[in-house]
């Protein structure tokens, strides 16, 4: 029979409640049972006392006087609760009887210890079947030290006793049922609750359906955050520990207070806070994340924010290395192409001036050629700090002049080292440049950019200023992964230079800030820790 957790856990209780109800019936039964017969042995005791202290009854146990004694007891009977007064004398010879045919035969049952003088109480079975008795001691003149002239049995038997208590069992089924009663509401709501929260699942659906859960929640290369109503991290899996700095995953639920963790302080602000985030950049340590928030939903779909909410975490910082060489490799070549264009024209104009005879007009191209950059190629060649950057700038002087544009370089001396590997200079400078230069081509004349590397104290400052329109103001976030005003096929995607850029400065702790008139893009980037000699 297929039953889900629910009904199981009715029938159990259900069935826990039907033996409590049986135990406590039968417990009500020994009790009430020992009870009846506890109060018969003292009915018995105070009747058996009473008449061995009677002088009148002692008078006619000594005279024998059957014929008085019986209708005397017969009395007796018919107003207490008993089955039956003997009256006999010492040697055990009936006086009385219930059944008048038992007078003159000998008792059945003990007389030792009335006869020794002691009145006690047993379970003996007669004439009338098991019954409980008290023997007492008949003196003479009823008092306690007078000689014995006979016994008193006085008894109620077993059948009388369990008469008694079957009048009281319909009081313990009554009691029986209202428990197994109330059993029956507390399975119904047992069974209710439990499907609230397990549903149709049988007990073997639940554990293949939670061992399946937790191979793909510790499986999952996707970090995984679930937190409460009160923005407590209730649930992470492996990648979110990694991502997140927090301990590691264990099996089951647990509470964390995200403020109390390492992690980046305005993630841990969201995650508390239960802010909704959309594919939203986080730089976090070393590593850039790609996070998104929702609140939690139920099996319907519908939205739960009493549930808590649920994040998401990627990992960027891969994807963004890869995409960061990529841009300086295309820079890279966008700068040479332009500089073997530049120097193809040049070499065919000094050609031409070396055959008409102008030698010097030749050495003028020439000096004119060198002179702006003289400086810059004796930066590498003396191996220079920021050599890479140095070397890319050179070529962007070529690529400014093929789009008629005017490159205004003003680089420190020595040249700032930046605080970022070769791809990474490369990535970052190359895209500023080039996102000037692209502005200042769009724009009227005259057309210009200025490229400044210094230093500002122990920081290093990168200032891209251009002619140009200026960003769109139409995009929210210019700096976005996708955000462009450049047509879709444009020559090395859209909306990726500007979001590698900002992702690179955030990781390694740089700002970046956007002014206008003219459109000024300045990133300032912390000095490098020099290393301290041993």
């Amino acid at each position: 029979m297929r039953l889900s957790v629910g009904g199981r856990l009715a029938m159990v209780s259900l069935g826990v409640v039907v033996l409590v109800a049986g135990v406590l019936a039968a417990l009500m039964s020994v009790q009430l049972s020992d009870s009846g017969q506890r109060q018969a042995e003292q009915v018995t005791r105070s009747v058996a006392e009473t008449l061995a202290h009677e002088p009148d009854v002692a008078a006619l146990v000594r005279a024998q006087d059957s014929a008085t004694l019986q209708p005397m007891v017969a009395a007796i009977l018919s107003d207490a609760d008993l089955s039956f007064v003997t009256i006999m004398t010492p040697d055990g010879i009936r006086l009385t009887h219930p059944d008048p045919s038992q007078i003159g035969q000998p008792y059945i049952g003990s007389r030792e210890e009335a006869l020794a003088g002691a009145t006690y109480t047993e379970v003996y079975e007669g004439t009338l079947g098991p019954s409980v008795r008290t023997i007492a001691p008949v003196r003479a003149g009823g008092a306690d030290d007078g000689e014995i002239v006979g016994l008193v049995s006085v008894g109620v038997t077993l059948g009388a006793v369990q008469a008694d208590l079957a009048a009281r069992v319909p009081l313990i089924v009554a009691a029986a049922a209202g428990i197994v009663g109330i059993g029956i509401l507390g399975a119904l709501y047992v069974r209710r609750s439990a499907r609230r929260v397990t549903g149709s699942y049988t007990p073997r659906e639940l554990a293949r359906l939670v061992e399946s859960y937790e191979t793909v929640l510790h499986s999952l290369r996707e970090g995984l955050v679930v937190t409460d109503s009160d923005g407590r991290i209730v649930l992470y899996n492996d990648e979110a520990a990694d991502l997140l700095g927090l301990p590691p995953a264990t099996q089951g639920q647990t509470s964390l207070d995200p403020r109390e963790t390492d992690m980046d302080a305005a993630l841990a602000e969201a995650i508390a806070t239960g802010r909704r985030m959309v594919e939203e950049t986080v730089a976090t340590g070393d590593r850039v994340l790609l996070v998104n928030q929702e609140e939690a939903r139920d099996l319907t779909g519908r939205r739960a924010p009493e549930r808590g909410r649920v994040m998401t975490l990627r990992d960027r910082s891969e994807l963004q290395a890869l995409l960061g060489e990529l841009e300086g490799v295309r820079t890279l070549t966008d700068t040479l192409r332009s500089q073997t264009h530049e120097h193809g024209n040049r070499l065919h104009a000094l050609l031409a001036l070396l055959e008409l005879g102008r030698v010097d007009d030749a050495r003028q191209l020439i000096a004119a050629s060198t002179e702006d950059r003289q400086d810059l190629a004796d930066r590498i060649v003396s191996g220079n700090d920021g050599a890479v950057v140095v070397a890319l700038l050179l070529g962007k002087l070529d690529e400014a002049a093929e789009h008629g544009v005017a490159l205004d370089l003003d680089v420190e001396e020595p040249t700032p080292a930046l605080p970022l590997a070769p791809a990474e200079a490369v990535t970052v400078v190359g895209n500023l440049v080039d996102n000037a230069m692209d502005a200042a081509t769009a724009g009227p004349d005259p057309r210009w950019v200025r490229v400044s590397l210094t230093r500002r104290g122990p920081d290093v400052a990168i200032e891209v200023s251009d002619s140009g329109p200026g960003f769109d103001p139409t995009l929210a976030d210019p700096f976005a992964f996708g955000a462009s005003t450049k047509p879709a096929a444009a020559p090395g995607g859209r909306g990726v230079g500007l979001a590698l850029v900002r992702d690179i400065v955030s990781a390694h702790g740089g700002t970046l800030h956007v002014t206008d008139a003219p459109t000024t893009v300045r990133v300032v980037l912390p000095a490098p820790v020099e290393a301290v000699p041993a």
